[in-house]
């Protein structure tokens, strides 16, 4: 059976708002390097995949990016 209904999510990220200040340099630093990363990811035809970013507490000079599949960050259950 057929799903018939409509999809229209809606998104917003409170995380700015949640803390109630701009944004530091490490987050822009952060959301850049993530969105480079994603973009690289895009353009090799890899989706379905997480940004995964490690040594984030030393220079983004050593910072070391990589993806995790989606998939393997749920829990599966069995029946």
């Amino acid at each position: 059976m057929a799903y018939k209904g409509s999809f229209a999510p809606v998104t917003h990220f409170f995380g700015y708002q949640g803390r109630s200040g701009h944004p530091s340099t490490f987050d822009c630093s952060l959301a850049s390097t993530m969105g480079f990363t994603a973009g690289i990811l895009i353009n090799n035809n890899l989706t379905g995949l997480c940004i995964s970013i490690k040594n984030l507490t030393q220079d983004p000079s050593v910072w070391r990016c990589g993806a995790v599949p989606i998939l393997s960050l749920l829990e599966h259950y069995p029946k």
